[in-house]
C-alpha cells in the first residue's frame, strides 16, 4: 500500500513538473482564449482555496499549537498563529511581485523603452524565482500527504494547483522572458521532483507540512487577486463564476460523501 501512495505522488510531482516546463508555450497556443482561461483558472483556485485550503489551514494550527506550547509567552497568539503563517505567504509573493514591477519602471526610465518590452532584472528574477520555486516544492512535499488522505483528494488538489501553477509560470515569463524560457522553468520544473523526494526522506514531518500548508495558502490566496480574478477590462466573469461553481460543486459533494 505504501509503495502506491509513492508511486501516485511521483505520478503528480512529475505533471507538475511538466506543466513548469509547457506552461508557457501552452499559454501562447491559448492567446484566443486567454482570459477566459485565466478567469476559469482563478474560479477553480478561489473555490479550492476558501472551502478546501482554508478550513486545512485552521485544522493545522492544532500542530502549531504544539510547538507553541513550549513557549508560554507565545501562547497569547495560538488562536491567529497559523493565520500569521498564510498572511506571511501573502506577504513573501507581494513583495517579491512589487520588486519585478518596480524593477521594470526603473529600467524603462533609465532606457526610454516601454516596460512591456523588456525584462525586469537579473536580481530580481532570482528572488522572485526562488520564492516561486519554494512554493512549488512545498506544494510537492505536500502530495504525498494528500495520496494518503485519499486519491480523489489528492486528484482535486492537484487540477486546482495545476491551473495556478498555469497562470503563475506565465506572470513569470511576462516579467523576465528570456530568462524564464532559458533558466527559470527549468529550475520550476525540478522543484516536484525534490519535493516529492524530501516527502519520502523525511514523512515524520507532516506537522511541519501542515504548518507550511498555511504558507501556501497564503501565497496561492495572493496570486488568485493578482493574475487569476477577472478585471474590469479584460476579465470573463461568466468564466470565472463557472469555474468557482464547478469546481466548488465538487468539493461539497465530497464533503457530503465523507459524512
Amino acid at each position: 500500500m505504501q509503495w502506491q501512495i509513492i508511486l501516485t505522488a511521483l505520478i503528480i510531482a512529475l505533471i507538475f513538473s511538466a506543466v513548469h516546463l509547457i506552461a508557457p508555450r501552452l499559454y501562447g497556443f491559448s492567446r484566443r482564449y486567454r482570459n477566459a482561461v485565466v478567469s476559469f483558472s482563478g474560479g477553480v483556485a478561489i473555490a479550492y482555496v476558501f472551502l478546501e485550503l482554508l478550513p486545512r489551514v485552521q485544522r493545522a494550527g492544532e500542530h502549531l499549537n504544539i510547538l507553541l506550547s513550549g513557549y508560554p509567552g507565545l501562547m497569547a497568539f495560538s488562536e491567529v498563529a497559523i493565520f500569521g503563517v498564510a498572511f506571511a505567504g501573502f506577504l513573501v509573493f507581494f513583495i517579491s511581485e512589487h520588486a519585478a514591477i518596480h524593477s521594470h519602471r526603473k529600467i524603462s526610465a533609465r532606457t526610454g523603452q516601454p516596460m512591456g518590452s523588456i525584462p525586469a532584472s537579473r536580481s530580481v528574477f532570482a528572488i522572485h524565482l526562488s520564492v516561486l520555486a519554494l512554493l512549488s516544492l512545498l506544494i510537492a512535499y505536500s502530495i504525498r500527504f494528500e495520496v494518503e488522505i485519499g486519491l480523489l483528494e489528492a486528484v482535486l488538489f492537484s487540477i486546482a494547483l495545476i491551473l495556478h501553477f498555469f497562470v503563475a509560470d506565465r506572470t513569470m515569463e511576462v516579467h523576465y522572458r528570456i530568462m524564464f524560457e532559458r533558466y527559470g522553468r527549468y529550475i520550476l520544473s525540478a522543484m516536484p521532483i525534490i519535493g516529492w523526494a524530501l516527502s519520502i526522506l523525511f514523512p515524520e514531518r507532516q506537522s511541519e507540512a501542515a504548518i507550511l500548508l498555511a504558507f501556501v495558502a497564503g501565497s496561492v490566496l495572493f496570486n488568485i487577486i493578482k493574475d487569476e480574478v477577472p478585471g474590469a477590462e479584460k476579465g470573463e466573469p461568466k468564466f470565472f463564476v463557472s469555474g468557482a461553481l464547478i469546481y466548488s460543486g465538487i468539493l461539497l459533494l465530497l464533503i457530503w460523501m465523507r459524512l
